[in-house]
């Protein structure tokens, strides 16, 4: 089973960022304990606060579609509406160990 990268890319509207940033704390201490997660890290842009990158690690398809149904998930949506500029997502399958050496 291949595990499933994210990268998720929000930039939040600056009056809202010291609430978000609390917000997006407890998302990351939520989802660490979920059984099919092997990373959540969360990181800020150094050149425009506003933006911050959650990295996320997956054991599974499964596992990222059941993140999504949970409770603290389903309240960060709720959270954060009306609160950003933007939000990009990216999922990902790591492919370097098919790369050349």
């Amino acid at each position: 089973m291949q595990t499933v990268k994210i990268a998720a890319t929000i930039v939040v509207k600056p009056e809202h960022r010291q609430e978000l940033l609390g917000v997006f704390q407890q998302l990351v201490l939520a989802s660490r304990q979920e059984a099919g997660n092997l990373r959540y890290d969360l990181h800020q842009d150094i050149e425009n606060p506003n933006r911050v990158v959650f990295f996320e690690i997956w054991q599974s398809q499964a596992a990222v579609d059941e993140h999504g149904q949970s409770a603290h998930f389903q309240n960060f949506l709720k959270a954060i509406e009306g609160k950003t500029e933007s939000v990009d997502i990216v999922l990902m399958h790591d492919i370097s160990d098919n790369a050349n050496r």
